[in-house]
């Protein structure tokens, strides 16, 4: 009787643990399939945080899809930027990781894609931007007289908040804007006027060099409008992240952003707590330029903490300090360098804070001015009205005009202060259908409504919040609209250069203009101006691109035979790194180990960037 209880209770015993088992190894298999894309590769290793990071930049993705089919293009940034900004916390080994998994880099490049489309086509030139990148690419082979700064000597004036240093990198900078950019820069110059002196005004207060204002120069060429290929926005290109540190908010209706004077003086802000980490205002302009820590790693390898001497800094922040030392210098004294220009009249504004929604056409009558003008005023409102829902919203006014604004607006009713249509949903129509109509978005429209899905019943009734000067309001969408399509034409494609021929080169997998410039001895700015491209336009394999090479084919294998001279030295051949490649390529490529290329470098790690020359065998 014992042995049979006791072989009862040992069946019991083995049941619970056996069911025990089985959930586990389902709970188990739940969280997988939760955590890890179905797709992911097997032979791909990465840790629980990145999973975590890469199911967050799946559904970023999927969201932000959702919002263009509903053609809320704002609502679909702000998953677009959560997902960059996740991206963009991922290590050098984990991108070197996730390289190997198509979808990842499939995904990247489809976002990158479509917010260049949408985001950026319908903005004035990024003239700042490409600025940057040309002289980042520039080469001193501009044959004019030398400015009034002639002379190879370093000059440093130290008068003023910020050393003022004068060597080749900054007057090859000067030269260019003398020059090749000299329209662009007029154009700068002219435009400062409208906010040099609220800039400087702010910088004073903060106790900061007045010299930081042409910051916002190379930045945006002072354009509150301006966004960046690297989704920076405003007049100071803050990205998403940054800005909502130092307290500037954006939805679909507003972005502080583009406030000029919440937006400067949260640059004065984050510009006061670089120079307090580093105590040098080089290197606090490098570190708002690329991440600090890439600052601070440099001055750890070098062992040094003067700029001119942290050569693994990247390529572009090495060439922005110089940007805005010839930018400042010009600035400071135009005439001097022949740029006789007649600034813009500043802008002068009175504030005043709201917490409801107004149209600003509304606001245009009861300051006596125009919708335009008020829009002009108030770059940071996206939409016809001041943001619904939103506290404390600062709203610009023409100088003089608060008192008489503040009497007649306690007399409007707040029915007149918004316009509304009452829509009756006829047979057919989708609630995005009804939002394309009246230029919307299907959020808008439910939540006015206070729908739970998108599904509607003709018959019903709907309340549209639309514009009281619909004429004006549609007009600047319609503008908007032909500049997208007059931008996305692009440039025209360069059909003659004098003294050379044009030859048809395809692109194949893996290339990148960089390199292809630098098998034809030009740069990547004239074959993008030869072919139409903008910058930061992808290539694609199989595409074909205009090259123009001189007449003289043997003059040009001269000057290659030479470029491959100067980059042999007497210790060995060095490989400029390109985008993209790893040290595994690299040594694969020229049948050496990795072991051996880290050797012949003195390097303490595997990690490589664009632009690096490494070492690849000794003569």
């Amino acid at each position: 009787m014992k042995r049979f209880i006791g072989l009862i209770f040992f069946i019991i015993i083995y049941s619970i643990m056996t069911g025990c088992q089985q959930n586990i190894g389902l709970q188990k298999e739940s969280i997988t399939q939760k955590q890890f894309p179905s797709d992911l590769p097997e032979n791909i290793w990465i840790s629980q945080s990145t999973i975590v990071r890469l199911d967050s930049i799946l559904e970023d993705s999927r969201q932000a899809e959702e919002k263009l089919s509903d053609q809320d293009t704002l609502g679909a940034e702000i998953y677009f930027n959560h997902a960059f900004d996740l991206m963009s916390r991922f290590s050098e080994r984990e991108r070197n990781t996730l390289q190997v998994w198509a979808k990842y880099d499939s995904v990247f490049r489809k976002m990158s894609k479509e917010y260049e489309l949408i985001y950026l086509s319908s903005n004035e030139p990024l003239e700042a931007e490409e600025i940057r990148e040309d002289i980042t690419e520039l080469e001193e082979t501009i044959n004019i007289a030398d400015s009034a700064l002639y002379g190879e000597s370093t000059v440093i004036d130290s008068s003023s908040g910020i050393p003022l240093t004068l060597n080749r990198k900054v007057r090859l900078a000067i030269k260019y804007f003398q020059t090749k950019g000299r329209f662009v820069f007029t154009r700068w110059l002219e435009r400062s006027g409208r906010y040099e002196d609220m800039v400087k005004q702010i910088f004073r207060e903060k106790h900061l060099p007045e010299e930081l204002a042409y910051l916002a120069m190379i930045e945006s060429g002072f354009n509150p409008r301006a966004r960046s290929y690297a989704r920076a926005v405003g007049m100071w290109q803050f990205i998403s992240a940054t800005g909502k540190y130092y307290g500037l908010r954006h939805n679909w209706w507003f972005d502080e952003r583009r406030d000029v004077i919440k937006a400067t003086r949260a640059a004065a802000e984050h510009l006061d707590d670089l120079y307090e980490r580093f105590d040098d205002w080089y290197l606090a302009l490098s570190g708002y330029n690329c991440n600090p820590r890439k600052v601070e790693r440099n001055i750890r390898r070098y062992h040094t903490r003067d700029f001119w001497k942290l050569k693994r800094l990247p390529r572009q922040t090495r060439n922005y300090v110089p940007t805005f030392l010839a930018a400042t210098i010009i600035a400071e004294n135009p005439e001097k360098f022949g740029f006789y220009i007649k600034k813009k009249t500043p802008v002068e504004v009175d504030s005043i804070t709201i917490s409801e929604s107004v149209d600003l056409n509304l606001i245009a009558q009861l300051t006596d001015t125009s919708y335009a003008f008020i829009r002009e005023i108030n770059p940071a409102v996206l939409r016809w009205v001041t943001p619904p829902g939103i506290k404390d919203f600062t709203l610009y006014l023409p100088k003089g005009k608060r008192e008489i604004f503040e009497e007649r607006y306690a007399k409007i009713p707040d029915s007149k202060k918004r316009s509304w249509v009452r829509h009756r949903i006829r047979s057919g129509e989708t609630l995005s259908t009804i939002a394309q109509k009246y230029h919307t978005s299907m959020s808008v429209i439910r939540s006015t409504n206070k729908l739970r899905s998108n599904f509607i019943r003709a018959g019903k009734y709907l309340l549209i919040p639309v514009p009281q000067n619909k004429a004006a309001y549609y007009a600047n969408l319609s503008n908007r609209s032909s500049k997208r399509t007059h931008h996305k034409v692009g440039v025209k494609r360069v059909k003659n250069v004098p003294g050379h021929k044009k030859i048809i080169y395809v692109v194949k997998p893996g290339d990148t203009l960089g390199g292809i410039a630098e098998q034809y001895n030009t740069r990547a700015s004239r074959i993008r101006s030869w072919n139409g491209l903008r910058y930061g336009q992808y290539i694609r394999p199989k595409q074909k691109l205009a090259i123009w090479v001189p007449e003289n084919m043997n003059d040009l294998k001269a000057r290659l035979t030479q470029n491959k001279k100067q980059v042999q030295k007497e210790n060995g051949t060095f490989y400029t790194v390109r985008f993209g490649d790893t040290l595994w390529d690299i040594a694969k490529k020229y049948g050496v180990s990795i072991k051996e290329l880290k050797k012949m470098n003195k390097m303490r790690t595997s990690r490589i960037r664009p632009g690096d020359r490494i070492m690849v065998s000794k003569n």
